[in-house]
């Protein structure tokens, strides 16, 4: 009669261990990068507000308006600056996952530059649209130029070399067409400039209130 050895145990591998530590841990460091930023964020303006006014207005000693700086100016900018910054993450890893190449990005498939075109095109022909419109307008032209980017560059089966360069090409292309629009139509397109740009000044909170169920929609149907 044969006795079957006893069954060994599974054999442990450190690495995936050792894996979810290591993406709290980047994750606990990023959250605390994001509130130091933040905090000094809220210290940065034209206005003479400075971190010790900040503080005071905190504890409640606000003598001189610090308060109404921070809520009509300063908190907004701060809040569309942590919404952008997730819908641009999310888009990033979407897009990375949609053409399989760790270069994808709103910038090299053109996505930014796109939207940038079809914004000022909008504002040249003198259409006033309403802000949900408007960035319904704004996707459009991003995906338009993303699909054109995929288009030539294959989907990005022949490397991703060829992706950012088929990218930069469009890219440029459509920031040209924009300055263009931006020279020749100057009043119809006045503060697409700096938005363009990446100004994320605010004044109150009503555009980030309307732009973050969109984000919170976009985040969890990419989810």
């Amino acid at each position: 009669m044969t006795v079957s050895p006893p069954s060994a145990a599974p054999a442990t591998v450190p690495g995936r261990r050792a894996a979810p530590v290591r993406v709290v841990a980047a994750f606990a460091v990023a959250l605390l990068a994001v509130l130091v930023l933040a905090a000094v964020h809220l210290t940065q303006g034209t206005a003479d507000v400075g971190a010790l006014d900040v503080l005071r207005a905190l504890v409640g000693a606000d003598h001189d308006g610090t308060v109404a700086v921070l809520v009509s100016s300063r908190l907004p900018r701060l809040l569309a600056g942590l919404l952008v910054g997730v819908a641009l993450g999310v888009a990033g890893a979407v897009l990375q996952s949609v053409a399989r190449n760790p270069l994808a990005s709103p910038d090299t498939l053109a996505v930014n530059a796109g939207a940038y075109v079809t914004v000022v095109a909008a504002a040249a022909l003198g259409l006033s649209v309403p802000f949900y419109l408007q960035g319904g307008i704004a996707f459009v032209g991003g995906l338009a130029a993303a699909a054109l980017v995929l288009a030539l560059a294959r989907g990005g089966a022949d490397g991703p070399t060829r992706l950012v360069l088929a990218g930069s090409a469009i890219m440029l292309a459509l920031h040209s067409l924009t300055m263009v629009l931006l020279v020749l139509f100057e009043q119809e397109t006045t503060g697409l400039f700096a938005w363009g740009s990446g100004s994320i000044v605010q004044s109150g909170t009503r555009t980030v209130s309307l732009a973050a169920p969109v984000v919170a929609a976009g985040v969890l149907g990419a989810l």
